[in-house]
């Protein structure tokens, strides 16, 4: 007889879908969780004075008890960067990762002093580990950056195929081949669901394999008679690899600019990913002292984040290098979502500058570390699997995936198009939608370590577009209006042809609106008021929406006892505000 109560699986993602970044899913079974990776994003131009973007992981401190641990597909920021945010609320009791993302994340834990709240296990290829009662397998995949994994979930109802990032590259700069046969040979036990990565969902055709790079780095090195400044992921050990052989070929020095780009190389060189001959590499302050045709410059950058190397080079903020006529420029990286303008306002400064910029898709420096449609259709066919969930993703990419699925035999009804804090319910035969767990995204000034409350991202926001009105109240002890209302504006667009007094007049009036018909006895009621009414008056009348704050003060002198049966300010309070009416 089958067991009255079947085992469930719980699919939870807590960041990484709907988006691209902070990757973040947690699976459960019974009193047993585990992570599938703990990434960050990185700010939006609208998140005024954040660094970074983190998953809520309210759910997972609430079930501390059930935390087995977290296995790691590979070493990119949106995988591992939220790790020591992570470990600051919960205690993690083992971490499972590739040797080159483990070797990052020690560095990053010493630095941040939290070595002692976790394990750290390097695993290998087909190595298998266990997280209560599951056991995951590690199998080598191909993706952007060495020592990548895929993983085979064995659970109580089956097997679970998490793809991590991946492509299906079959000359890898590095020869270390997607293990498609252990991969298959796991799949023909059977996969109840697969989570691929749907990254270039919406693309068709096939990655192009990262060795085709090199041609063309190799052409340009050829022809280069100036310096050349190359800027690609500090994470893309392969890349930098063709980047540093391409230097040794055509004798130049290499200079390395960025400490993400410098903790990387000497990681992979140290775990034995990267190989170059000791004088190779050169300080900055070395490189005036060769002829430019005889220098490679590798910096990060290749988003246009405003405190990179390159980004300060083609503001000329930097110290120590300036662009000169015969510089060339090699973005050997395509601009993740939403920083396509940052990268734009680079390329255009190194133009301005003088340089010859490489860049774009088409010209052939840069290949993407993710499946095309082919490629996710492969995968999909490869584990057939009788539920589907992709992941890692906008929702478009998102829902383009799962139409390639059912397009390969998936039943529609079994393809699961998740948002972070969803829950998918799976059994052997059946899977639901339940309910939702508490998610969203914790915000961080990096330089202070706060966190940034989100109403504080949207007030800044409001300042930015709208400017600032500041109206102080004065009352005395009986409530009755004393001075004011002072108005201050601050970044304010004033309406064509208003004088600035104006503007100012009509805002005392509006407040005094609110003098002439509310209480005025309790001063968080009334600046409440006031502010309501205001932003009102600026929605309708000037249709703008600048952050309004009102200050109520009291004297500091011993009122008369406030009587609970007074609803309105006595007549000597309405005459003032009438004349102050008058005068305005």
């Amino acid at each position: 007889m089958p067991p009255s109560n079947p085992p469930v699986v719980k699919i939870i993602p807590l960041g990484g879908l709907g988006e691209i970044g902070k990757n973040t899913m947690a699976i459960e079974c019974g009193d047993d969780i585990f992570l599938v990776d703990c990434g960050l994003a990185f700010p939006t131009d609208e998140m005024l004075g954040v660094d970074l973007v983190l998953p809520d992981i309210s759910y997972l401190a609430d079930n501390q008890h059930k935390l087995r641990g977290l296995a790691i597909t590979h070493g990119h920021e949106d995988h591992i960067g939220g790790v020591t945010f992570l470990l600051k609320d919960v205690t993690l009791p083992v971490i499972y990762g590739p040797a080159l993302a483990i070797g990052l994340l020690e560095g990053k834990l010493d630095e941040a002093g939290l070595a002692n709240r976790t394990t750290l296990h390097k695993v290998g290829p087909r190595q298998r580990v266990k997280f209560g009662c599951f056991e995951v397998e590690f199998i080598r995949s191909t993706h952007s950056i060495a020592d990548s994994y895929c993983l085979v979930i064995r659970s109580p109802i089956g097997n679970i195929v998490h793809t991590g990032d991946f492509k299906f590259d079959f000359t890898p700069v590095d020869e270390e081949q997607f293990d498609i046969a252990r991969l298959a040979a796991a799949c023909e036990e059977g996969v109840v669901a697969l989570l691929s990565d749907s990254t270039n969902s919406e693309r068709e055709g096939f990655t192009p394999s990262e060795r085709t790079v090199w041609h063309k780095l190799n052409e340009i090195f050829a022809q280069a008679q100036g310096r050349l400044i190359v800027t690609t992921f500090a994470s893309n050990v392969n890349r930098v690899r063709q980047v540093l052989q391409a230097a040794i070929n055509y004798n130049r020095k290499v200079a390395v600019l960025g400490r993400s780009m410098l903790t990387f190389a000497s990681k992979a060189r140290d775990l034995g990913y990267m190989k170059y001959p000791d004088g190779l590499l050169i300080p900055v302050e070395s490189i005036n002292q060769l002829p430019p045709k005889e220098v490679v410059i590798l910096t990060t950058g290749s988003q246009g984040e405003p405190m990179s190397a390159l980004t300060r080079i083609a503001n000329d903020e930097h110290r120590r290098i300036k662009i000169i006529a015969g510089d060339t420029v090699i973005i050997s990286a395509t601009p993740i979502p939403g920083n396509e303008r940052s990268v734009a306002n680079t390329i255009n400064a190194l133009f301005e500058r003088g340089a010859n910029v490489i860049y774009g898709r088409d010209a052939g420096v840069h290949v993407s570390g993710h499946a095309c449609q082919e490629e996710l259709k492969l995968m999909i066919n490869l584990t057939r699997p009788k539920f589907f969930i992709p992941v890692h993703g906008e929702y478009r990419m998102l829902v383009k995936h799962g139409q390639l699925a059912v397009g390969c035999g998936v039943e529609k009804d079994n393809v699961f198009i998740m948002a972070n804090g969803d829950v998918v319910h799976l059994s052997a035969d059946k899977g639901f939608m339940g309910e939702k767990v508490k998610s969203g995204i914790n915000l961080i000034d990096f330089n202070r370590d706060w966190q940034i409350d989100e109403d504080i991202v949207e007030e800044r926001q409001r300042l930015a577009d709208d400017g600032m009105v500041a109206v102080a109240i004065s009352l005395d002890p009986n409530g009755r209006l004393s001075a004011g209302p002072d108005v201050s504006l601050r970044g304010l667009i004033i309406p064509r042809g208003m004088p600035v007094e104006e503007l100012v007049i009509r805002i005392r009036k509006e407040a005094l609106t609110i003098l002439d018909q509310e209480m005025v006895h309790d001063p968080s009621l009334l600046k409440s008021k006031v502010e309501a009414h205001l932003n009102e008056f600026f929605a309708n009348d000037l249709k703008s929406s600048p952050l309004v704050h009102v200050l109520v003060m009291r004297a500091n002198i011993q009122a008369r006892p406030f009587d609970p049966q007074e609803k309105k300010v006595d007549e000597k309070g309405r005459r003032v505000i009438r004349k102050l009416k008058s005068e305005n």
